[in-house]
């Protein structure tokens, strides 16, 4: 899970350490954080693969004259994000806290799941020790 509150346009900017286009291209790295994208490339084979830190759609295969924003509205019309449709510094005080809300939501119900997938998984582990005593 991230640690950076990717709610803010400026650490997702910090995620994109292998974009593999410039502020030449419209697939910029400010364009693509604007657009709500944060990078998740873990290697050179998928240094374009980037995430939405609301909606957590993940696309990849980009060219350099795509729009962020209009890919973004194309692959996940239903994310809140997209839904507003502007740039952090045009969000009324109002839309960046229904945003940041939101992304909580998110990130806690993230948590919730993997905190259940561990305890699970201990349980097992306990099960089975338990079986094997018998």
């Amino acid at each position: 899970m991230e640690s950076l509150p990717l709610y803010l346009v400026d650490e997702r900017i910090k995620t994109f350490k292998m974009w593999p286009y410039n502020e030449k291209n419209q697939c910029n790295i400010r364009n693509m954080a604007e657009a709500g994208f944060y990078s998740v490339a873990t290697g050179n084979e998928d240094a374009d693969a980037a995430k939405c830190f609301l909606c957590g759609k993940e696309l990849d295969g980009w060219e350099p004259s795509d729009d962020p924003w209009a890919e973004h509205k194309s692959h996940a019309a239903k994310c809140a994000f997209v839904q507003i449709g502007k740039k952090e510094d045009d969000l009324l005080l109002s839309e960046f806290l229904s945003i940041v809300k939101q992304y909580m939501i998110n990130k806690t119900k993230q948590l919730a799941e993997v905190t259940k997938e561990q305890i699970e998984e201990k349980s097992k582990t306990i099960r089975r020790r338990c079986i094997t005593r018998k």
